[in-house]
């Protein structure tokens, strides 16, 4: 067996992992009052973002591709399952990347990003540290976090309501400082600058069976 087919069945075998940011349009870490508001009139827009750093999916090397989800649902996205529609751009090099990267995240997160409107090939700006995360594709949205400061964050007796939709294996609370969609996927747009503890940002870590 060749040295570059081992190495091949080697990658196959390995974890996809990256850098992922998430960011809600309700609190994670809030008080009573502000849960049981947002759980029936808020809490439906999110903004999620990949970027790979190691992994094979379908035989094509995941390294480099990006990947960001808008979604939007009839309801709440924190309590249960609400039916909800997703706008994915990917911007990777190569369309065999590009489809490999919309394979995995329909195979592997298909049960929230809901019915897909359109697939766009875009440029991806994603950059995330140990104080904060931010997402920019132009002329389509805009995200940015920094790492949460509790209790100042947050109003007394909060706590936190809900876990990010992907497993993190180093997550970090964020406090949102921009929410911005501005496509017509959804006939509805916005733009966010409340601050609020709406989101996570960290490592993200998956083996394929």
């Amino acid at each position: 067996m060749s040295g570059i087919l081992l190495l091949a069945l080697f990658l196959q075998g390995g974890a996809i992992q990256g850098l992922y940011v998430e960011d809600r349009s309700n609190h994670v870490h809030g008080c009573y009052c502000e849960w049981s508001g947002e759980s029936q009139t808020g809490g439906r827009e999110a903004i999620l973002a990949w970027h790979f750093l190691e992994g094979v999916y379908g035989g094509i090397p995941l390294a480099g591709a990006k990947a960001a989800v808008a979604l939007r649902g009839e309801s709440t996205l924190s309590m249960g399952f609400s039916t909800r529609q997703s706008v994915l751009f990917i911007d990777a090099p190569s369309a065999a990347q590009r489809r490999a990267v919309e394979s995995f995240l329909r195979d592997r997160y298909g049960f929230f990003l809901g019915r897909v409107l359109r697939t766009a090939h875009a440029p991806i700006d994603i950059e995330v540290t140990r104080d904060g995360a931010r997402v920019h594709i132009p002329g389509e949205l805009a995200l940015e976090v920094r790492k949460a400061v509790l209790p100042d964050d947050a109003l007394p007796g909060a706590t936190k309501w809900y876990d990010p939709f992907v497993p993190l294996a180093e997550a970090e609370l964020g406090t949102r400082v921009l929410s911005r969609y501005t496509a017509r996927d959804f006939n509805f747009v916005w733009n966010e600058k409340h601050p609020m503890t709406s989101g996570y940002y960290g490592r993200f870590v998956f083996y394929p069976r």
